[in-house]
């Protein structure tokens, strides 16, 4: 079931979210000072348990477990997907699909025109992902802050 995320998630979303980065973006970084010492679960957790706003706009996969996040920020006339992991031992297994459709069905009820997502160009299984979902590259790049790497805008017309 997919549904609003509430405080008492947040222990969960914050692994969800750490063992995702570490498990997506280590590969591409090489770098493990951040992903297992700046990526804490339980720093994680205290952002989000001293900001509860954070989680306003939060969505979670629960079918007695909770298997994956996403979360949006509303604009104007657009939905930004600013961050969105399922657990990796559950990929595959139609959970990111779920949770896409749901923001899309969100979006259309807001008046949205489009949603978007940053995805790092080298992460290749993210943006095979986004394009089987009807997302396509906007042309919107920039450079990763502190790293050689380029982020790539993704968007989805409503």
């Amino acid at each position: 079931m997919v549904r609003n995320a509430t405080l008492h998630d947040i222990p969960r979303i914050a692994e969800i979210i750490v063992f995702g980065k570490r498990v997506a973006y280590r590969p591409i970084f090489n770098n493990d000072v951040v992903s297992f010492n700046e990526l804490q679960v339980i720093r994680l957790s205290d952002e989000y348990r001293n900001n509860p706003a954070l989680v306003d706009n939060m969505i979670v996969y629960d079918d007695g477990i909770v298997k994956g996040v996403i979360n949006r920020k509303f604009q104007d006339d657009a939905v930004e997907i600013c961050e969105f992991y399922v657990e990796p031992f559950f990929t595959g297994n139609g959970i990111g699909r779920k949770l896409i459709e749901y923001v899309i069905v969100g979006a259309k009820a807001a008046h949205a025109k489009r949603i978007f997502l940053w995805v790092i160009a080298d992460n290749l299984a993210a943006r095979r992902f986004y394009e089987a979902n009807g997302f396509r590259e906007s042309g919107a790049t920039c450079l990763i802050e502190g790293t050689t790497k380029t982020d790539m805008c993704y968007e989805l017309i409503l």
